[in-house]
This record gives structure tokens, sequence and C-alpha cells, in this order.
């Protein structure tokens, strides 16, 4: 019946659920030297989790950023520490520019004769999926169905 063993948590709401997705555990030193793990949100993730980009590619994309970005610290393995330093900056410059751009296309809100596409804060504010129907053939079956009565619907019915 749906029942939720104890000891889980219980997801209430899509926040809670990205919020649970996007803990993770990290070793923290203490104060007397050791270490102890610790459960921590990683904001990051909460980022590419409510982004908005209907695209196939954008997991590629987001792969690609991740290690792009991760150039800035391997620089410093293969260069002197001061040049690492401003190429570790130009490089998270650069992935700041891009992550910009995916908010930008996140924040998009697209409509035509055939298809929709809101924004993030569309969808909470709605909490609902939006969804664009098409009325003309309904209509034309709807005046038909006025001038036939139900014996025209259950002649369509029928076919």
């Amino acid at each position: 019946m749906g029942l939720v063993p104890e000891g889980q948590p219980k997801y209430n709401d899509l926040i809670d659920i990205i919020i649970e997705s996007a803990k993770k555990t990290v070793e923290v030193p203490q104060i007397d030297g050791t270490m102890a793990n610790q459960t921590i949100i990683d904001p990051e993730v909460i980022w590419w989790k409510t982004g908005s980009v209907n695209s196939s590619m954008f997991s590629r994309f987001a792969f690609e950023l991740k290690e792009f970005e991760r150039m800035a610290t391997e620089a410093f393995t293969h260069m002197t520490k001061e040049r690492a330093r401003i190429f570790g900056h130009q490089v998270i410059d650069i992935g700041t520019s891009y992550r910009r751009s995916i908010d930008a296309k996140s924040s998009e809100s697209l409509r035509d004769k055939n298809n929709s596409q809101s924004t993030l804060i569309d969808k909470i504010n709605r909490n609902k999926i939006e969804k664009v129907y098409t009325a003309k053939g309904e209509i034309k079956k709807g005046m038909w169905d006025g001038i036939m009565g139900r014996d025209g619907q259950r002649e369509r019915d029928d076919d």
C-alpha cells in the first residue's frame, strides 16, 4: 500500500527529492586530527538538476564543462604556481560564462502552435506540466454532434 519502511525518509514533494539526491558524504578533519564523515548538500548538483534545457546533448555538455573546469586544478601539477593560478582563474571565468548561458537558456519560455516549454519558475508556480492542445478538429466534431445528436457520436465510435 505504498508504506515507507521505518527509518526511510518520506518524500512529500519535488524539493525534498532534489535535496536528498544532492547530499554527499565528505571527510572532515576533526580537532584531534582524525577524519569524520559528514553529509553535506552539494549546491552544484542542485544547480544541474534544476536546469531546464531541452537538448539530447545537454548531459554531454555538462561532462565536457566539468572536464574543462577540472583543468583549473590540474594546472597546479603541470605549471608553476603563479601561471597555474592565472590559468585557473581564466578557466573558471570561462566556465562561469557557460553556466550563465545555461541559466539564460533555462529561463526561456517558448510557445508555438504545437508546443509549449515553461521555465522552472513557471512550473513551480503552476505545480503542473503545461500542455497545449489543438482544438480545431474537436470543434468540428462538436458542431457535427450538435447537428446529428448523440447518434453521430455512436456512428463515429462504430467506424
